[in-house]
């Protein structure tokens, strides 16, 4: 694709109002499952249903063997060509439709939509004759664009809705040039450039940033209509070194609360170097309330592309969270000797605990890990972690091997994070071989009792060349142990007392897991997990 030629769209509405989706890849995929670049909700439609194909500037619409069809202009299809206007619907014919727009050219005379409407119109008002201002006239031009700027605020794409903006300020004003800028933290980053024939401009150096700067000062519009006669811009060397003539800067400002009562948005920038500007104060009038459209449009496009990326970043994290889910997922060894059991709730969507089994020859090994902090950047490495700790345990290194392997990834890569774990090697003889790096300790469950394995070590990923050990315990037939982390201990009830070791036993002697948690959650306050909640259990049959 050319760059001077934006993608094509899918425009469609729904409960949020309307949106357009960008074209822009040379595949689009579209179904109900979350890896889908369109993410669609309804039942009817399947989780991978269709794809949209771009070649050489030509899309076409492809069936991915659907259960419930794809429909072009009330027809079913299973792969058709695409142009602009064409409806499509994903399931039923009484599904959403979504508009097919064609990619539009950013070259001159190119606006689509609202732009080409509003342009056309104001193409009928032939100009007034040098330094004459006819009322009638003008009185007709400022209704017109009173029209014109409801139909900006009622329209598309924000891009169009510049062009338009922008067109019809130069059209009027007589500027060579004009610029949207949006005012992102405190910098105004160009969103759109225009020269009066059309053409699509780049910021430079001849833009005047004192002049804008002046106009968000001021809090209203500034206006140098003669630079030369002017004094107070004899002083501007970027102005006079350019033969900037005159300048118009408007800030795009909108009411939001009364606590915001004057926002700033953007600002709308025209200058020209050919000759002084010839406004009527209707025209001044007419830019003004041109301005204040824009304002709203801009107040609303920016609350609809804030929601837009807040929906994309949760279809993210909803991705991020099967990985997760799936990781954590383990088919657990079937042994002769013992049985594994192990269940995880993050507190967030993806959580940084994690555990894991692996059966050997001569043993299983299981581990459980805590990751500090929470949500995203814990679940990244918490991922990391499993991956690397899996490969070691199936390589039978010892376990101080294999923790002092994790602690040096951690320390030299510095990510900012460490990590609490154990690593147990399970014998068929009721041997057990144990490493406890700072976590929760193990605890051994019989019929009448429970007792805590104390033996510790330091925990990972603070200390480079730190050194570790491992401990040794035997179990009986029937007996077990049970690991936690500390989100279930650390639980606390509604006078801020935590479930603790007393807990711990309690919950140590429940029939399943799914009883253990359901037990943390009647016991905490919080009507949700405030830190990840983590179980595995393993069970000593005996040979």
């Amino acid at each position: 694709m050319s760059l001077s030629e934006r993608s094509a769209t899918l425009r469609y509405n729904d409960l949020d109002g309307e949106h357009d989706f960008p074209l822009s890849r040379d595949f689009t995929s579209i179904g109900r499952s979350p890896d889908q670049d369109l993410v669609l909700r309804e039942a009817f439609v399947s989780r991978r249903h269709a794809l949209i194909s771009r070649h050489n500037g030509s899309y076409e619409l492809v069936d991915q063997q659907s259960s419930h069809g794809t429909f072009l202009n009330g027809v079913r299809v299973e792969r058709a060509a695409l142009k602009s206007g064409d409806n499509i619907q994903f399931g039923s014919l009484k599904a959403p439709v979504f508009l097919f727009h064609g990619p539009v050219s950013e070259t001159a005379g190119a606006s689509s939509g609202v732009a080409a409407d509003i342009l056309s119109a104001l193409s009928v008002f032939a100009p007034a004759a040098e330094n004459v201002h006819q009322p009638a006239q003008e009185m007709e031009k400022l209704s017109f664009l009173l029209n014109a700027a409801r139909q900006l605020n009622d329209g598309g794409a924000l891009n169009d809705i510049f062009r338009a903006l922008l067109q019809l300020s130069l059209q009027l004003t007589g500027a060579e040039r004009g610029f949207v800028f949006l005012r992102e933290a405190d910098q105004m980053r160009l969103a759109l450039g225009l020269r009066s024939d059309g053409t699509v401009v780049d910021e430079d150096s001849t833009v005047s940033r004192r002049a804008m700067q002046k106009a968000i000062e001021s809090q209203s519009k500034f206006s140098l209509s003669d630079t030369l006669a002017d004094s107070s811009a004899a002083v501007w060397a970027s102005v006079l070194a350019n033969s900037i003539r005159c300048i118009y800067c408007i800030p795009l400002r909108k009411h939001i609360s009364p606590a915001e009562p004057n926002r700033l948005l953007g600002l709308l920038y025209l200058d020209s170097q050919l000759g002084a500007g010839r406004m009527s104060e209707i025209d001044h009038q007419v830019l003004d309330t041109l301005a204040g459209e824009a304002s709203t449009l801009l107040h609303n496009a920016l609350l609809v592309d804030t929601e837009l990326k807040a929906r994309h970043d949760a279809e993210e994290l909803a991705i991020a969270a099967s990985i997760h889910s799936n990781l954590m997922a383990l088919t657990m060894p079937q042994l002769s000797y013992a049985e594994v059991r192990a269940r995880s709730v993050p507190c967030r969507a993806i959580g940084g605990d994690f555990y894991d089994a692996v059966e050997l020859d001569d043993c299983v090994c299981v581990a459980i890990a805590d990751v500090s902090g929470k949500g995203v950047p814990a679940s990244i490495v918490a991922a990391t972690l499993q991956g690397i700790i899996h490969a070691l345990l199936l390589t039978s290194k010892s376990l101080p091997e294999i923790a002092a392997l994790v602690n040096r990834f951690l320390c030299t890569r510095a990510v900012g994070k460490y990590a609490t774990m154990i690593l147990l090697k399970l014998y068929p003889g009721g041997r057990v071989d144990y490493l406890n790096c700072g976590h929760v300790p193990p605890l051994i469950v019989t019929e009448k009792e429970t007792c805590e394995l104390l033996a510790s070590n330091l925990i990972v990923g603070l200390i480079a060349d730190a050194t570790y050990s491992a401990s040794h315990c035997q179990l009986s037939p029937g007996e077990r142990i049970l690991l936690t982390t500390d989100g279930i201990t650390e639980a606390e009830d509604k006078i801020g007392r935590q479930l603790g070791e007393s807990g711990l036993d309690e919950l140590a002697h429940l029939p399943t897991l799914d009883a253990m948690i359901e037990h943390v959650a009647r016991f905490q306050a919080s009507p949700v997990a405030l830190d990840d909640w983590t179980l595995l259990d393993i069970r000593y049959t005996g040979v």
